[in-house]
């Protein structure tokens, strides 16, 4: 009851407050006040796009269009193994406009996967997680709710995947589930866990589609309420101009952007401003390629006859070609990819990811700053992961084909026509 209360009196006043100094408890501890910006002045810089490329805020628009697509889809499709896949059809060949709602769903959905990694590349190259000069703020906790909303994307869009029911999306589950069967002494119980038995039928299916509408949206709902409102509570964007202000005024109050200054913007109305016009144009942007792209959907699942190549879907096809490359066979002894490349190699990356925040000790100065010349060796191996990853993507989606094997882009496959 007492963390039910606490939870409570962050969502809505406790209290009538009274004094003043009660009126500014209220305000630092009410989520509401902080989600939104107050009229608080801030610097210009904090709504340059040349410093944040307002990648976040295009992010959380795109996660708006992909949850109005996403209930107007789900009006048509059946989660059925028999029914799935030509609900899906229909969708795309008899309901008015459902190729265009598919489309811009599945293009939202990749949209959101790139800016929320672009959007996280931005704050590591500006090191926007560190404290730098204000004493209050908590970017590290920030950071993490960034690198979960990164894993919280690639699950919706690879849940998303399966459910139309076809060959790409049921070896797509294949190969996903034989990866999480690689796991050590619990692989062969999770994987029991998420097929809901021995194989992938309508028990997975069920699940998948549980976690696509439900489960996953509602926590990256969560941890985009809470991105928003930590940024606000560490005092807005860590861009250079607000740290300045920040130490020329000395401790700052949680909910105060930046000193009161003749140089400084109002808040509200800016913010207000850049989340409807990000908005409307982003949606533009989307619908414009709805509208030439056609998404094609492949033919219907058979768990005999698979094709060849079986890929994984493109965001998670770096993770697909470790795998194939760490499956080494020395004499009697085989390496297993699915986990060296399928579970271990993604775990570091993801540990490395998480703790970045704790092991950089680049001066204060480098806070906000784009490509700052103390974080030059930071910055170089993150880019080299992040070019590495890429670059799989791109070699496993163009340069493999049939077995797996190394074609040239151009080059035509055996049997093909």
């Amino acid at each position: 009851m007492g963390i039910w209360k606490k939870f409570s009196n962050k969502i809505v006043t406790g209290w009538d407050p009274v004094q003043s100094f009660e009126k500014k408890d209220a305000i630092d501890r009410i989520f509401w006040v902080h989600f939104l910006p107050n009229d608080n002045e801030v610097s210009p810089r904090s709504y340059s796009l040349s410093y944040s490329l307002y990648l976040g805020t295009i992010a959380a628009a795109i996660f708006a269009i992909l949850c109005i697509t996403g209930l107007l889809l789900m009006f048509r499709y059946v989660p059925s193994v028999e029914h799935a896949y030509w609900s899906v059809k229909d969708i795309n060949f008899i309901f008015p406009f459902g190729w265009f709602i598919r489309s811009l769903h599945l293009i939202s959905a990749y949209f959101m996967i790139s800016f929320v990694f672009l959007h996280l590349c931005r704050t590591f190259y500006t090191g926007a997680f560190k404290k730098g000069k204000r004493e209050n703020t908590n970017g590290w906790l920030n950071w993490l709710a960034g690198v979960v909303l990164l894993l919280l994307t690639l699950a919706m869009a690879y849940t998303g995947y399966l459910l139309p029911w076809d060959q790409v999306s049921y070896w797509g589950a294949v190969i996903g589930t034989n990866i999480i069967k690689s796991i050590p002494i619990i692989g062969d119980e999770l994987r029991y866990f998420v097929l809901g038995g021995n194989a992938i039928g309508q028990n997975f299916l069920s699940r998948i589609f549980i976690l696509h509408v439900l489960l996953l949206p509602f926590l990256a709902m969560l941890f985009i309420s809470y991105h928003f409102w930590r940024n606000k509570k560490d005092g807005g964007m860590a861009c250079d101009d607000n740290i300045e202000s920040h130490s020329d005024n000395g401790s700052v109050n949680s909910h105060t952007l930046a000193a009161s200054k003749p140089d400084t913007l109002h808040d509200t109305p800016l913010f207000l401003q850049r989340l409807i016009w990000v908005f409307l144009s982003t949606l533009a942007f989307a619908v414009l390629l709805a509208l030439f792209i056609n998404i094609p959907i492949e033919a219907p699942a058979d768990p005999v006859n698979a094709p060849n190549p079986a890929k994984a879907p493109w965001f998670l096809l770096w993770m697909q070609e470790l795998v194939a490359t760490t499956t080494i066979s020395i004499g009697q002894y085989r390496i297993n990819g699915g986990l060296v490349g399928g579970v271990l190699i993604p775990a570091i990356l993801l540990i490395w990811l998480a703790l970045v925040p704790f092991f950089d000790k680049s001066p204060s100065e480098a806070t906000g700053v784009w490509f700052h010349r103390t974080r030059l060796r930071q910055n170089v191996v993150f880019t080299a992961i992040a070019l590495a990853i890429i670059l799989l993507i791109f070699f496993a989606y163009f340069c493999r084909g049939p077995n797996w094997d190394f074609f040239w882009p151009w080059e035509a496959w055996p049997g093909a026509h």
